[in-house]
């Protein structure tokens, strides 16, 4: 009993919050699910090479970078609620077709198709949940959400071993059209969630956001403006080059324990099973220290400088013998696992607070641009450090991080003062003594 008061305690409070956890939670089981067994179902179950599994992948990803801001577009004039209805049918249908492809260019048109809903919804979910719920407890469910997706996709990637041992075209198709079921679910979840807070249809609007559009305005004009705005391009970037911590956790890391370390290759398990535990268990906290635009700014930098130190971490474990360089190497990842939940949750408040009222959803798929841009060149990034220049590439990642977070707020700045948000901006009633003028000091 004490328990299961325990974990109920640790859940969000019922309603609205909760239902959009446990809509995550069951996605992100789909999608743990789809993605263990993803490169066999493309190889092994369609018969494609590798190099085509790779290029359908790489030309998908950039198909979702382009379709993301006019998605982001549409759900500013219909509602993210709704246009993550949408999206999620979207995936029940174009993962229920990944079963009847039997050739590249099949898979090429469904993963494009699939890849441009699933590039779209991260800021179309946050825009939604920006909708939903006021300041604080808008962070606090965002961080409740990435924690319980860590533990679904782990559950998922455990399920995906039983259909993986029958080795059969009908186990592959049984991962997608689990993934499909999920959304399905997810969909009639969200279906039942209304706004709990007198916000608006944007939500939560920042100070200095802009009011509404004149009526005149067209939805391309909208989608343009931020393309426009030189200063939120700079921070999308720089958030991109931030968000390389997956890249280098899911593709540096793997291949430096390989082919540059005499650490066991079961560390790179042992790696996975500690970030995604540490992010479940802590994503939430780490909220707190981002609960106001200027903190937010000043985490971008910090976490800026742990993924640093983890990538110097890293670095040094070519050096050194198995033990030594597996301990190293689990520093590194302890530390890279920091810098990412700090990154995200600042990212989260940056991103939202930045993004004016009349068009959130597309600013703030503006503002993912990085982050897709990073799943197009980022491997190549990362490969081309540290298996190219070893050691040294990796100092290089460590400047790269510095100076991303550096300039993260800087830029950050800059939008803050085109959007009007006066000098002294507070968050939360709670704050307002200690975080009162930290924007004017820091600009």
């Amino acid at each position: 009993m004490r328990v299961a008061s325990r974990v109920r305690q640790s859940l969000p409070p019922p309603g609205a919050a909760r239902t959009l956890v446990m809509s995550g939670f069951l996605g992100s089981i789909g999608t743990g699910l789809f993605l263990a067994g993803s490169m066999l179902f493309f190889t092994r179950g369609v018969g494609l090479s590798a190099v085509e599994v790779s290029v359908g992948l790489s030309v998908a990803a950039v198909c979702g970078m382009v379709a993301s801001v006019p998605l982001g577009g549409l759900a500013d004039r219909i509602g993210p609620r709704r246009m993550m209805i949408v999206l999620y049918v979207w995936r029940v249908v174009t993962y229920g077709l990944y079963v009847l492809v039997d050739s590249f260019v099949a898979f090429l048109l469904v993963v494009c198709a699939t890849t441009m809903a699933d590039r779209a919804s991260p800021a179309i979910n946050q825009a939604m949940v920006g909708e939903l719920f006021a300041r604080e407890e808008r962070l606090r469910t965002m961080g409740f959400l990435r924690a319980v997706q860590n533990v679904g996709l782990s559950l998922g990637a455990l399920l995906a071993t039983f259909a993986l041992s029958w080795e059969s075209r009908a186990a592959y198709d049984l991962l997608a059209l689990g993934n499909a079921a999920s959304y399905v679910l997810m969909a009639c979840l969200i279906r039942r969630i209304r706004p709990v807070h007198d916000a608006g249809p944007s939500g939560t609007e920042a100070p200095g956001a802009a009011k509404r559009p004149p009526a005149e305005e067209s939805g391309v004009g909208r989608m343009a403006r931020p393309l426009k705005e030189k200063a939120f391009l700079v921070l999308s970037g720089c958030n991109g080059v931030l968000a390389l911590h997956d890249t280098v956790l899911f593709v540096g890391l793997p291949l430096w324990v390989a082919e540059h370390t005499r650490a066991p290759l079961s560390l790179v398990s042992i790696a996975l099973i500690v970030n995604t535990v540490v992010t479940a268990v802590s994503q939430a906290w780490w909220t707190r220290l981002a609960r106001t635009l200027p903190r937010a700014m000043r985490g971008m930098v910090v976490s800026g400088g742990v993924l640093a130190l983890s990538a110097l971490a890293i670095g040094p474990a070519s050096h050194l013998g198995a033990w030594q360089a597996g301990a190293l190497l689990l520093i590194g990842v302890l530390l890279l696992t920091i810098g990412e939940n700090l990154h995200a949750a600042s990212a989260w408040e940056v991103g939202f607070e930045l993004s004016p009222a009349d068009a959130r959803t597309t600013y703030l798929s503006v503002f993912n641009l990085g982050e897709s841009a990073r799943d197009v060149v980022g491997p190549m990034l990362v490969v081309s450090l540290v298996i190219g220049m070893g050691s040294w590439g990796w100092l290089g990642l460590a400047v790269l991080f510095v100076l991303a977070g550096g300039a993260s707020r800087q830029a950050a700045l800059a939008v803050a003062r085109t959007r009007g948000i006066p000098r002294g901006n507070k968050g939360p009633v709670e704050d307002q003594g200690t975080e009162a003028g930290e924007l004017a000091t820091t600009s």
